[in-house]
């Protein structure tokens, strides 16, 4: 594959940018993935070809590593607590600069890096996509214009805005304008503001520099990287993909739904046509996922031509799945036990159909309306807690009673016209009876 031939930023994180820049730069931004099947750091800098000779040793180490290795700020942690913790590199912005210092010896560009690392078992903790404006597409005033008005359309629930003024004249330090708290989230900021404020030198003819930020972790960076391999895509394009498919900015319009509303001329100009890119999780089973396929391609119009003809019946849906039931085999109800105990696979598969329907321009009912899979694994897991607390309470309800009834028992003796099961309440207190006669005995 050939080295990525989109430019990174002309304005690097040590603070000098070049003169005239583009327009739109784009850059990868911060990178930290740990390599599970790595034993040596000095294996790691093989993998991202740098001497190890460059690095310096220490007896320090972050989130259960006691050693690293240093070059600059590229940072290498090993020696975990244990050993399946393998080693874990961390490029910070200014480790994602001075890494692509290394591509014109080695001949990579970001994608090709990228390939390298999808052959390793590793877990991206954090990838950070960057586009850099520096002649004003939108400014974050019309951002939070649209947010107050309620004119963004967004499988995000909520946005955060952050900002900080000097007491002394009131002026501003900077605006962040944040959508999305989990494994994804968007963030439009104030760069010019932020290199100023920490006294970088710009020595070139710059008034204006906003980021928009793309932050990923975990599945969600796995997914990420592996689209940008696999369609040889400039980061830039992959990032306003992500975009359009996550946010709209819209122009207020009549109807209820806000998706239909035309879109700010602004943003379609940002976005400059690309298409939407959905960051699918990892295939949680291949055998489920091929009967999920073969279904959406050779059932589901069959299916959607006789619910018609029936009249739109639910009759029809309920008598399928019945039917359906009672025709599995034992490995295929094996096969959908195992999955259904999996609840992180069940979700992946329940919010790809969601966004099929939300794609629609479709309201699903189902209870993960507006949620993300990982807020809804929690919401499920407080559900079941809650379902427990009921039940251990229903449980010492039934054991105190229990115990009132055997304490009876002992104190008064039991008649042996009747069973200690035969017992009623009067009054409010615990009585046993004859069943017979109806005579309370106690």
């Amino acid at each position: 594959m050939k080295a990525n031939s989109e430019k990174s930023t002309p304005c690097s994180n040590r603070g000098v940018i070049n003169p005239t820049p583009p327009q739109l730069t784009s850059c990868v931004d911060w990178f930290s993935c740990t390599f599970f099947n790595v034993k040596k750091w000095q294996e790691l800098c093989g993998i991202i070809c740098v001497s190890e000779s460059l690095f310096e040793v220490k007896e320090k180490g972050i989130n259960g590593y006691s050693k690293s290795a240093i070059w600059g700020n590229i940072q290498i942690f090993f020696d975990g607590h244990n050993e399946n913790m393998g080693m874990f590199l961390n490029l910070s912005g200014q480790g994602c600069r001075q890494f692509e210092e290394t591509f014109e010896e080695t001949g990579w560009g970001w994608s090709d890096f990228f390939e390298y690392v999808l052959g390793y078992d590793v877990n991206i903790t954090r990838l950070d996509l960057a586009i850099d404006d520096f002649v004003g597409y939108f400014t974050l005033k019309q951002i939070e214009g649209c947010i107050r008005r309620g004119c963004v359309a967004s499988r995000f629930r909520t946005a955060r805005n952050f900002e900080e003024f000097l007491l002394e004249d009131g002026s501003t330090n900077g605006q962040t304008i944040y959508f999305g708290k989990t494994d994804v989230i968007v963030r439009f900021y104030d760069k010019y503001k932020e290199r100023i404020n920490k006294g970088y030198a710009l020595e070139c003819d710059i008034n204006f520099w906003q980021r928009t930020e793309l932050q990923l972790r975990g599945d969600r960076a796995i997914a990420a990287i592996e689209v940008i391999v696999k369609n040889d895509m400039q980061i830039g394009n992959f990032i306003k993909g992500v975009l359009n498919r996550y946010l709209a900015f819209k122009v207020k319009g009549t109807q209820k739904d806000r998706a239909k509303w035309k879109n700010c001329k602004w943003w379609e100009k940002f976005l400059n046509g690309v298409d939407k890119i959905k960051l699918s999780l990892t295939a949680p089973d291949k055998t489920i996922l091929r009967t999920k396929d073969w279904i959406d391609t050779q059932i589901c119009a069959s299916v959607a031509t006789l619910y018609e003809a029936l009249g739109d019946d639910t009759l029809f849906l309920e008598y399928i799945v019945t039917r359906g039931k009672n025709q599995m085999t034992d490995k295929q109800k094996e096969l959908a036990n195992d999955f259904r105990l999996d609840l992180r696979k069940r979700l992946m598969v329940k919010d790809e159909m969601k966004e099929f329907l939300i794609d629609l321009g479709i309201d699903p009912s189902s209870k993960m309306k507006g949620e993300s899979v990982s807020d809804h694994i929690e919401r499920e897991l407080q559900s079941l807690e809650h379902k427990k607390k009921i039940l251990e309470r229903q449980f010492e309800t039934l054991y105190d009673s229990q115990k009132y009834i055997e304490q009876l028992a002992f104190d008064y003796g039991v008649s042996e016209q009747m069973k200690l099961a035969n017992h009623t309440t009067v009054a409010g207190r615990l009585r046993q009876y004859n069943k017979e006669t109806g005579e309370v005995l106690f």
